[in-house]
């Protein structure tokens, strides 16, 4: 079988394995699933019913391991909703940069 882009990413890490092979994570990740019937939430705002896959952290346990275990930091996806929001494309938790400027003060 084919491992799992999390799978993946977080085979050399030790500590990762040992969160997500945790009972606190799987009573967490079960929390949310019902919470969010078992469907996709992205899907769901587009007025598609699509059956979960993945269980995602919105702010990524890497970067905020405090938000590991708090159930409104998870969101359910399917795969494919689950890999544009790991990779930032299409919208969901899309990182936009903002510059401010302005015009020359003496041409106006």
């Amino acid at each position: 079988m084919p491992k799992t882009t999390m799978q993946r990413r977080y085979e050399y890490d030790k500590e990762a394995i040992k969160f997500y092979n945790s009972k606190a994570w799987e009573t967490c990740r079960h929390i949310r699933l019902k919470r969010d019937f078992y469907l996709c939430q992205e899907c769901l705002r587009q007025n598609k019913i699509t059956v979960y896959d993945v269980v995602h952290h919105i702010k990524p346990y890497k970067d905020y391991p405090e938000l590991a275990l708090d159930v409104d930091n998870l969101i359910s996806l399917c795969h494919s909703c689950h890999g544009k929001a790991e990779s930032n494309v299409g919208g969901m938790n899309r990182r936009i940069n903002i510059f401010e400027f302005e015009g020359n003060q003496e041409i106006f």
